[in-house]
């Protein structure tokens, strides 16, 4: 990590890193909050359109987190093997075939799973997998933006979430959203 980073710039990160490990104890989006509330306090409106770009970086790494966290969290490969009581390979094909969604942790490149995808008893929630189907066709959707759908309340679905109308058993109230989604 520290490759990436110029060896004059690198004072710099060590500052930054050391305020983040005295207030570690905070949750990750109020701190990718609490950065971007101070770059906005630092460079206010005379900022440059590169300040502003490095603020809005900011703005998505911190609803990147808050959707990482959102209905408890993720799980790792292995955590989702154990709950759905199948192997990690398992786990990696399904996700790679599309059947689970999950993201790329970015320092080790693992995979992280929403826990919002399994129901109470650990299994794969109903429907999930062909609202899946549907999102999978379209190529420019990343897997931040697949749990967007899910997570984000609609007024077509009457200001509530798809994952909502997924427990209640609605699949049919939820496919045209995600094929509107997909257009």
């Amino acid at each position: 990590m520290q490759d990436a980073v110029a060896a004059r710039e690198q004072a710099v990160v060590d500052e930054f890193a050391a305020v983040l490990r005295k207030h570690r104890s905070r949750d990750p989006a109020t701190l990718a909050r609490l950065v971007r509330v101070a770059f906005g306090l630092s460079f206010g409106s005379k900022a440059s359109r590169r300040d502003k770009v490095a603020l809005a970086l900011a703005r998505g790494l911190e609803a990147r987190q808050q959707l990482a966290d959102a209905e408890g969290g993720s799980l790792s490969s292995e955590e989702t093997a154990r709950l759905l009581n199948i192997s990690k390979t398992a786990v990696l094909k399904r996700l790679e075939s599309g059947r689970l969604v999950a993201w790329r942790e970015e320092r080790l490149q693992a995979a992280r799973f929403p826990r919002w995808q399994f129901d109470k008893n650990g299994q794969v929630l109903a429907g999930l997998e062909e609202v899946l189907e549907i999102l999978n066709r379209d190529d420019r959707l990343d897997p931040w933006a697949k749990v967007l759908f899910f997570l984000q309340t609609r007024e077509s679905l009457g200001g509530k979430r798809p994952l909502d109308l997924l427990r209640e058993g609605k699949l049919k109230n939820v496919r045209p959203a995600a094929e509107a989604y997909v257009e």
